[in-house]
């Protein structure tokens, strides 16, 4: 839970670096159009442009409160506005009724965002039919009616085309972040789906899929004349499960006993740096390997042994016990867990703190 949620801060921190970004963008390019406006002299639109550049303005509370939908909605409100009033005044070939393709791939943008963050529906379609009718609207009155101020000339090309390269700004750019922040939040959870939040390491899930990989492996080698040892007999797994950690718990806390988990993580990493280890289940880990795994997990208990963890009653120390079985041509995934498992178990009635093969 602790990991989604600073996911989704440092989330929503970034969305709100880009709104206030785009929020600055938009009142720069409100503030330019006004000079052009005034240079043209459509006096409506200079007068108009000012309060536009307010209302952008006034979204920097909003994002400053992290009301990122109402502050999309009024951005967008402001958009669809200044569509319509400047479509109507200059005329539809200054191409003001383009902002309609942006803007509504946005909402839907936005629809997934709020989504992903748990903020209200922006309600993208019923947003999109409204200004795909303002931008109708604006446009056919201007056909049948006239715009207010008819200028020939450079204006209506110079517009044309600056309308032209805003939309496709914005569009390229929102579509690049949309993207990146899928890829981002698909990352997030395959590791979620593949990693235990606690120790980092690989969880009962990934190291099954690790397992199987290795049956598929052997499945098509046996088909070759020659067979590869890496999917033979050479590779081993081993069942390890902390002694007495129930009591560590009792004792300690619980929070003393994930301080157990994590240093035995460390310590796996460390030692078996050229093993797949995972967390299989509360206290039992799960390590596969090739070659010969006496030495290695030997040298694990004694580093484990070693290990000393903070508690409230000072430092502790732990031990392991450990059952280590290779993989023989007639096992299955189950069978050869199981016997690793049933090996551990023995190490346990031996007296712990000890690995049996």
């Amino acid at each position: 839970m602790h990991i989604v949620s600073d996911t989704n801060q440092k989330g929503l921190q970034e969305n709100q670096t880009i709104a206030n970004r785009m929020n600055v963008l938009m009142i720069a390019l409100t503030l330019i159009m006004m000079v052009i406006y005034y240079a043209i002299g459509a006096h409506i639109l200079v007068t108009f442009s000012i309060f536009i550049a307010l209302g952008y303005a006034f979204n920097f509370l909003l994002i400053r409160n992290r009301r990122m939908v109402e502050s999309t909605w009024s951005t967008y409100a402001l958009l669809t506005l200044y569509m319509v009033v400047c479509t109507i005044c200059l005329g539809y070939d200054y191409g003001f009724q383009l902002y309609t393709m942006s803007t509504i791939p946005l909402i839907f943008q936005l629809k997934y965002i709020s989504k992903k963050f748990n903020q209200r529906d922006p309600k993208a379609a019923g947003f999109s039919i409204i200004i795909l009718l303002s931008s109708l609207i604006s446009s056919l009155y201007t056909v049948k009616v006239g715009p207010i101020y008819h200028i020939g000339g450079l204006p209506p090309l110079i517009f044309l085309g600056m309308n032209i390269c805003i939309v496709c700004y914005f569009l390229i750019f929102f579509s690049s972040n949309t993207i990146n922040q899928i890829i981002d939040f698909e990352i997030m959870l395959g590791r979620q789906a593949n990693f235990d939040a606690l120790t980092g390491l690989a969880n009962r899930y990934r190291m099954q899929n690790y397992l199987k990989e290795i049956f598929e492996s052997q499945e098509q080698s046996d088909g070759q004349a020659s067979k590869s040892t890496d999917s033979s007999e050479n590779i081993w797994v081993a069942m390890l499960d902390i002694d007495f950690f129930k009591k560590i718990n009792d004792k300690y806390g619980h929070a003393t006993g994930d301080r157990v988990l994590e240093k035995l993580a460390e310590t796996l990493r460390k030692v078996c740096q050229d093993c797949e280890v995972s967390r299989w289940g509360g206290e039992e880990f799960l390590i596969c390997g090739k070659g010969d795994p006496q030495t290695l997990l030997e040298n694990l208990v004694k580093k484990v042994e070693s290990v000393s963890v903070q508690s409230p009653h000072g430092n502790i120390h732990f031990t392991i016990s450990v059952g280590v079985t290779h993989k023989t041509p007639n096992d299955t995934l189950d069978t050869w867990v199981t016997r690793a498992d049933k090996l551990l178990y023995k190490a346990k009635e031996n007296g712990k703190n000890q690995v049996v093969v």
